[in-house]
């Protein structure tokens, strides 16, 4: 709640993304340690093979023979790439891969609930999970440093571009769904002072009964909090690591220690009483009691007679979209972008800066749908989990419906086609160095060994 390379390209990373968590029963040892393939003296084991299709399943994949011939396969192309990482002795950054790995472990302890609950799910020790994790992300690293070492100098010149286009038939010639994009500023209601201090009196009450012993934290959480997704497990967040969470949240926190319960600390969801249970080098765990001030009607109408003086200045001439962004937006994240949006509907932050317009929040495309670009919409009252605001939006740009064109669309075209150029460049190394390795499966694979390209 408190929480804010190509695919193409790197499709050889699939298999060293995913955290591996072992799941070995003692009767499957003898098969799991079978040795399924080898790249020069490297060995691949069928634990390898299972361990990683396992990990496709947890993340809700379906895993077939055909799946599998797949990862082995990536299996192979890895240590093809770490044969070549090695030759150049390739230097891995210490502090780079401690950061990458704790985050990992963070983020696994926080879908398990906790460490205990991710030791006895691994049948590992934590030490080991550890140790595991961080040899596949030096493995990461390195397969990574070959990509872009082996594609380092692959450009695409305008004449490639429109080559490209020229030779593609009119029906192979994609259809692109119109296009905007849109900048917001956003202000929120502020609340009445009194109303701020009533917060705070009832939260400093709980944490006496706390204190007092009449009543847990998790109990008080379970009744009092707004936060309904922690106050369900008593208030408890979870494992994080350091700078996650609302800064003025994190520093409350760390300035606690193991048990202790902070006074009313304010932050942009609302006011919190914090209980630190766990810290350790860069992570740590909290419960906390969240009240949230939903705004009154008269403290959503000052915010507006706000923001309307915000836009007609903006109408007016005497200060710009963005410059008003920049001076006036409460939103920290819109406003590093200049005020851009580029989130959809369904909150997944796309790639580039124009948005699919089927693909805007319903709420965000009836503001915008009269406007012309360089308009800015009336203040539009979006009402939030957390943070109801009124919000301007700024139509800085619009592509309508059209066939791909060379005005439009070259800059799409030149990214596909550098990103293929790249998938070549790799491809074709695979090719000369596969030569270079002894690569062998055992002879329950050999038919794989034509399927996957590497005979």
């Amino acid at each position: 709640m408190l929480s804010r390379l190509n695919k193409s390209l790197i499709s050889h990373l699939i298999i060293l993304t995913c955290v591996w968590l072992p799941t070995t029963r003692a009767s499957d040892k003898l098969l799991l340690d079978k040795v399924i393939a080898t790249v020069n003296k490297e060995l691949i084991l069928h634990s390898d093979l299972e361990e990683a299709c396992k990990q496709l399943a947890l993340e809700g994949k379906v895993v077939n023979e055909s799946m599998k011939m797949y990862v082995l396969r990536e299996l192979v192309l890895n240590k093809i790439f770490l044969a070549k990482a090695k030759l150049h002795d390739v230097k891995i950054p210490k502090t780079s891969i401690e950061r990458a790995c704790d985050d990992r472990i963070a983020n696994l302890v926080q879908r398990f609930g906790s460490e205990e609950k991710l030791v006895q799910v691994a049948h590992q020790s934590i030490y080991d999970i550890k140790k595991s994790v961080k040899q596949r992300v030096k493995s990461e690293y390195l397969v990574s440093w070959v990509h872009q070492h082996l594609t380092e100098n692959v450009v695409v010149t305008p004449a490639d571009v429109k080559a490209y286009f020229n030779a593609l038939p009119l029906h192979n010639r994609p259809y692109y769904p119109a296009s905007v994009k849109v900048c917001e500023l956003v202000v929120y209601p502020k609340v009445n002072p009194a109303r701020e201090a009533a917060v705070k009196s009832k939260l400093l009450s709980i944490k006496q009964s706390v204190l007092n012993g009449l009543v847990t934290f998790a109990e008080s959480a379970k009744e009092h909090s707004d936060d309904i997704h922690s106050a369900v497990k008593g208030g408890e967040i979870g494992w994080v690591r350091l700078g996650v969470l609302a800064p003025a949240y994190e520093s409350a926190a760390l300035a606690l220690k193991i048990g202790e319960i902070s006074d009313p600390i304010a932050s942009e969801f609302g006011w919190h009483l914090i209980q630190l249970t766990g810290r350790n080098k860069d992570q740590y765990n909290t419960r906390h009691i969240l009240k949230v001030l939903a705004p009154t009607e008269e403290e959503i109408s000052l915010a507006q007679v706000e923001l309307n003086k915000i836009r007609t200045k903006i109408i007016t001439g005497t200060l710009t979209f963005e410059a008003a962004v920049q001076q006036y937006s409460e939103d920290k994240e819109t406003v590093a972008r200049g005020g851009v949006i580029r989130h959809n509907q369904q909150g997944e932050v796309l790639p580039g800066q124009l948005i699919p317009v089927e693909s805007l929040d319903p709420d965000l495309f009836f503001a915008i749908d009269a406007l012309e670009v360089g308009g800015v919409s009336q203040p539009h009252y979006m009402a939030g989990a957390y943070q109801p605001a009124w919000r301007l939006f700024y139509l800085k740009q619009k592509v309508e419906a059209h066939p791909m064109n060379l005005t439009q669309d070259y800059e799409k075209i030149h990214d596909y086609l550098l990103q293929q150029k790249k998938k070549e460049a790799i491809d074709q190394w695979i090719q000369t160095a596969k030569s270079e390795c002894v690569v062998s499966f055992s002879p329950a694979y050999e038919t794989v060994e034509k399927l996957i390209g590497l005979s």
